[in-house]
């Protein structure tokens, strides 16, 4: 992590260069496993945490920034596949609570973090730190694929 908001934050915020714009619908890379594109967002599942289920759901249409920026109509689809992905977590992985982080203070392209947090994670009870939430090296491809199959289905059943 950095100090302060990066240099180019209001060019980023304005959607120059959007790493969630440019990689959305390109497929798998060295940080998520594509789970699926629903009509809104899609899905990728976490390479490296340290928390089974761990996903995102990113905003695929326009850049946008934020919540605000949506319409009415755009902000309860979003919001509705956000909560859809829950459930699929909490379908398959069982876990004891989710958090929802919709941050952007690095990559301002509306995203949120559907994270499932167990009994025995690094911080059970309390807020959990970034640095908690990831390990070095990715999980087994195997389980990877297993995983996002298992989310898959029960998105798109």
């Amino acid at each position: 992590m950095t100090d302060g908001w990066p240099q180019d934050w209001e060019r980023r915020k304005a959607g120059e260069g959007c790493l969630l714009c440019n990689s959305v619908g390109q497929g798998d890379n060295d940080l998520h496993l594509i789970v699926t594109q629903l009509e809104l967002t899609e899905i990728r599942l976490k390479r490296r945490s340290l928390l089974p289920g761990y996903c995102m759901a990113i905003w695929r249409h326009r850049h946008v920034a934020d919540l605000m920026d949506l319409d009415d109509d755009e902000l309860r689809g979003f919001s509705r596949e956000v909560v859809r992905l829950a459930k699929a977590i909490d379908q398959v992985f069982q876990p004891v609570k989710i958090n929802y982080f919709t941050l952007g203070n690095w990559v301002p392209h509306l995203h949120t973090h559907v994270v499932p947090r167990y009994l025995d994670d690094p911080a059970p009870g309390n807020p959990i730190t970034w640095s908690d939430m990831f390990k070095p090296e990715p999980n087994e491809p195997a389980l990877l694929e297993r995983q996002a199959q298992d989310l898959r289905q029960i998105l798109l059943g």
